[in-house]
Order: structure tokens, then sequence, then C-alpha cells
């Protein structure tokens, strides 16, 4: 086709600058895959943090913004576009006035902030929908609590699932830190919507298994746990801070189960990396995650340490016993596909540019 009859599609990667957390590894994967498919009358513009080299591909443009406030002050410096895609509820708006997809990961600001601050939050979520063409979210979960929280004014809110990297066959690495012990992990930022101080006193149930809680720890969350866990002298459960790429596979891959005791998550990736790798899932009856696990997990019905920690012992030998049923979770985890999340937003993107 004419690079003149092309439509320009921008999305904003400025997470590439974060590769370590959720928002980062989705911008990563954005940016090979739309970069290496053949997309009959697309071009896109990758906004990306100056830090970042530029991408070279037949069909990307690469936009390097020095500052993001450079975006509000001077809009004249980026490229006119057809379709602008927020790829995240915390990007910038941009000024020029395409078609413009504004994707919610999730609200949980609303039970993380108090006062005046949960209401400035909000009032900027506000502002993107009342400019968006059309709202996409991660689950039905965050769907329903968009539609209780803020005015749509009969906009359309689509739920495309999150795309889910296959690791489960990539190369892993034992950390330094692994006692060479029966273990449980976990991991996420270390903040106090994780519940992660709930699995110190289930561990003291657990002797016999040590537990990895792994992530961000620059919180003040993560001083109490590791408090919590000197204060009670529990000797098997670990904060390790950060990890590695192949030090999570190699976590995955030689773990006992998967403990995930959230009560805020927009989607819960952990979940279902953890199922590619045919490991028992005990998960919180919480937000999204018995949407995303569709049966395949344990769900601690009430977060109490003791309950708990009987319902591991109980199902993880249960668990491990039913071949079949691993099969079949795998395949719900593998269904969770980069391939079928970039479709639905090439499919989204034509459905728009075809309306004017």
């Amino acid at each position: 086709m004419n690079k003149a009859k092309r439509k320009n599609i921008l999305i904003d990667l400025s997470d590439l600058k974060h590769p370590n957390c959720g928002f980062g590894q989705i911008a990563i994967n954005y940016s090979k895959r739309f970069a290496n498919l053949p997309i009959e009358g697309l071009h896109f513009f990758y906004l990306l943090p100056n830090c970042y080299p530029k991408i070279h591909s037949k069909n990307v443009t690469s936009v390097l913004v020095r500052n993001r406030k450079i975006r509000k002050w001077f809009p004249f410096t980026l490229p006119k576009v057809d379709i602008w895609h927020s790829v995240n509820q915390y990007n910038k708006l941009y000024r020029q006035r395409p078609k413009f997809i504004f994707t919610i990961h999730d609200l949980n600001f609303l039970f993380e902030q108090e006062g005046q601050k949960r209401q400035e939050f909000l009032q900027r979520i506000q502002q993107k929908i009342d400019k968006a063409t059309i709202i996409t979210t991660i689950s039905h979960y965050v769907a329903d609590e968009i539609k209780k929280y803020t005015n749509l004014n009969g906009k359309e809110i689509r739920v495309i699932y999150n795309g889910v990297e296959r690791i489960d066959q990539q190369e892993g690495k034992q950390p330094k830190f692994a006692t060479g012990r029966p273990f449980f992990f976990t991991i996420g930022e270390i903040r106090t919507k994780k519940n992660f101080h709930l699995l110190v006193d289930v561990m003291k149930f657990l002797p016999e298994y040590d537990l990895y809680i792994c992530g961000k720890d620059s919180f003040q969350y993560a001083d109490e746990i590791r408090t919590q866990i000197k204060e009670k002298a529990v000797g098997n459960v670990f904060v390790t801070g950060m990890i590695e790429q192949t030090e999570k596979i190699w976590l995955y891959r030689n773990c006992q189960a998967f403990l995930f005791p959230s009560r805020g998550e927009g989607f819960g990736l952990p979940v279902i990396e953890a199922m590619q790798f045919g490991k028992a899932v005990f998960i919180s009856n919480y937000t999204c995650l018995p949407e995303i696990s569709n049966g395949f997990a344990f769900i601690w019905e009430k977060l109490e340490p003791e309950a708990m920690a009987k319902s591991i012992r109980k199902n993880l030998p249960l668990f491990y016993e039913q071949k079949e049923k691993i099969d079949q979770m795998k395949e719900h985890a593998y269904s969770f596909s980069y391939e079928k999340h970039i479709k639905a937003y090439i499919d989204l993107y034509h459905e728009l540019l075809s309306a004017e």
C-alpha cells in the first residue's frame, strides 16, 4: 500500500524505562510485536523514553521524548496521527485530537489513597475517559469497577485480557538466596495491597518449607514485613527484593506452590505465569483473581493464616496427582497469548479507522 495512504497509530511506550515492572514488560512486548508484524495499511509511532534506543522497523518510527512534560507544552513536536493509544492509565494525554484508546489496568488507587489525593487520581482518570473514543481494560472485574466509580457517558468499555509472555521454556538461574529446602514463591511490588504479611504467619504452620517474597521492596510495607519476621522469629521467610528474569523463571519452575493473597489486582499476571509451569496456585477471593484463574487455583475464602496453611497442606499433594487438570491449567495459561492480545488491538484500530 502507498505509504501516504497508511494510517498512523501512536503507542505510548514510555514505560520501557521501567523494564522490571508490569507496565514495563507490557511495553517491551508491544515494542517487539507491533514492529515485527506486517500490518497492511498501518504505520506505528512508538513514543519512547530518551534513555531507550530507537527501534528500527519498516512499519515503526521511533519518537524520543526527553521530558514527558514536552507533550503538554510542545505538542507540535509530536507526529500527527490517526489513533493515539494510551496503554495504561498513567500515560500523559496527547494534545492533538486523534481517536483515543484509553486502557485502564486497575483502579487500585481507590483503596491505596485517601481524601483529596484519592479524588485527584479519580479526576485524572475521568478527564481521560471524557476525551477517549473507547476505553479498554484487562478484566471484567476492572470493567465493573470503572462503571461503578466513573462516568462513561455512554462510551464503550471493552475487555481485552492482557497478553502473558511464554516463559516456561526459557532458561532459569538459581538465585543465591535459595537455601536448597522445599519452598513456596510469591512476587510483586511489596505494597500493602499484596497482603504478603499474612504469609509470615502462614509459614509458622509450615516449618518444613521456605517462602521467598520477591519484588520491589522500597516501600514502608516491606520494612514492616521484615520487622514482623524478626520479632516473630520466623526463620523460613525471606524478603529478597528485586530479582532477575532468569531467577524468577527458576523460582517458578522449582517452587512447590505459588502463593498470592493480594487484595489489589487488575489482572494478576504472576498467577498465569505460575500456571504456565504447572504449579499449584493459592489465591485470595478478591478482585479479578478468581476470574483470571478460571477454577484452576485454590481460593482462600478467608485470609486467616492457620486456615490458609491448612488449605496448602491439604490441597498441595492432591493437586500434583491430577495430571489431566494440570495440563488443562497450562492450556488455560497459554490462552493469554500476546498473539491474541495484539490481534484484538489491531482489529480495534481497523474498526475505529473504518468508522471515519
